[in-house]
């Protein structure tokens, strides 16, 4: 009887710690994904500032050679 007991309290306590080791891979993989699309998304945000400096130094060219002549 009492090993019948020690072993469903051992099998319940096995798996409410996969359940929690379960939780604990899904937080590791939506931190992960946080963390990719933010690199993401300042990759993006670079490119699209190095653009606009591209857009405005030949924006300043033309406005300066219209200047000269």
């Amino acid at each position: 009887m009492n090993a019948v007991l020690l072993t469903a309290v051992l099998q319940a306590t096995s798996d409410v710690a996969n359940q929690f080791n379960n939780y604990l891979m899904l937080g590791y993989f939506v931190m992960w994904l946080i963390v990719m699309v933010y690199i993401v998304t300042l990759v993006v945000r670079q490119r699209n500032l190095k653009q606009d400096l591209q857009l405005m130094q030949q924006i300043l060219q033309d406005h300066e050679e219209e200047s000269e002549s």
